[in-house]
């Protein structure tokens, strides 16, 4: 059996510098396994993919053209505006990489390892076309998907971690009927567009395995996400940073981000600083940074943001 394990990300230039921090997170916890990365890329510098390429000999580049995005530009939903375009590139990945490599995982830039990750070799793909992890753990979201989709199938999967058979993939034509529903008028309706094509067309076609693989952060309560880390019986394999005000934000301090921050001391943006979240916040944003500023009693605060929250809510 081949014990090697081929991981995949898809990126542009906003997120490369989380790519090179998953990817440090991942080999400092699996020294002495058979790991290669393959990272595709578009709108990337030279400069930057020589940073990333400083990383290790085992990641291997792949530049995709911009065009090769252009079928997509009418589908991003404004609903999910921190969502990267990049996530379509994760449709191309199996058959860009189909005669290099049988099986891979896929992940996105927004997740951490913590744990040896070979016993995914474990794992029989052989007759599905990957292994996946719930979206929720809760059934009732679980029925709202299904209801929301008209999927047949009672899961609905979270697209951030997909162990895939490339044979299987290309074989199922997976590529094309997922574009055929995003590139539809139907798409319109799609909250996650390429996660909900997905479960569309792969819903019979899939092994859900332990969520630990892929374990959503916004599953956690504010206890939790401050502690997660100091039980290593209960500690996931994979973090999803899930949501739009990730860890890598300097407002957003707590356990997550010191996690990220002793990961990327190790990558080349050791020394370039967290970035502010304020220019990408969203209405949302300002009610929940209200919620926060009054449980740590900052109430002035929390009343700032609370009436920012409203003055946008009453434009809208």
């Amino acid at each position: 059996m081949d014990k090697s394990i081929n991981i995949a990300y898809c990126t542009d230039s906003n997120y490369l510098e989380h790519v090179g921090v998953s990817i440090t997170s991942i080999m400092l916890n699996n020294m002495h396994n058979n790991i290669h990365f393959h990272v595709f890329l578009y709108d990337v510098t030279t400069e930057e993919k020589e940073k990333l390429q400083h990383i290790s000999s085992s990641i291997t580049l792949y530049s995709i053209p911009v065009d090769e995005l252009n079928k997509y530009s009418d589908t991003h939903n404004n609903k999910i505006k921190h969502i990267n375009r990049s996530m379509y590139l994760r449709l191309s990945v199996p058959r860009l990489l189909h005669g290099i490599v049988d099986k891979f995982i896929y992940l996105d830039a927004d997740v951490l390892c913590f744990t040896d990750i070979s016993p995914i070799l474990n794992t029989n793909i052989d007759s599905v076309i990957c292994a996946v992890t719930p979206d929720s753990l809760d059934k009732q979201n679980m029925l709202k998907n299904k209801e929301r989709l008209k999927l047949t199938s009672e899961n609905y999967f979270n697209s951030g971690f997909l162990y895939i058979n490339v044979n299987n993939w290309m074989q199922f034509d997976t590529e094309t009927k997922t574009n055929n529903i995003l590139l539809s008028l139907e798409q319109k309706d799609l909250i996650y567009p390429d996660q909900d094509a997905l479960n569309i067309v792969l819903q019979h076609q899939v092994l859900f395995i332990d969520p630990n693989w892929n374990y959503l952060f916004t599953w956690m309560d504010d206890k939790q996400k401050e502690t997660f880390f100091y039980d290593k019986k209960s500690l996931p394999y994979i973090i999803h940073f899930t949501g739009a005000r990730k860890m890598w934000y300097q407002e957003h301090i707590g356990l997550a981000q010191n996690i990220y921050c002793f990961y990327k001391h190790f990558t080349p943006w050791t020394n370039s600083p967290l970035k502010s979240y304020k220019p990408k916040m969203r209405v949302n944003d300002y009610r929940i940074y209200a919620k926060n500023s009054i449980k740590e009693k900052k109430f002035i605060t929390g009343l700032k943001y609370y009436l920012l929250y409203l003055g946008y809510k009453l434009k809208n």
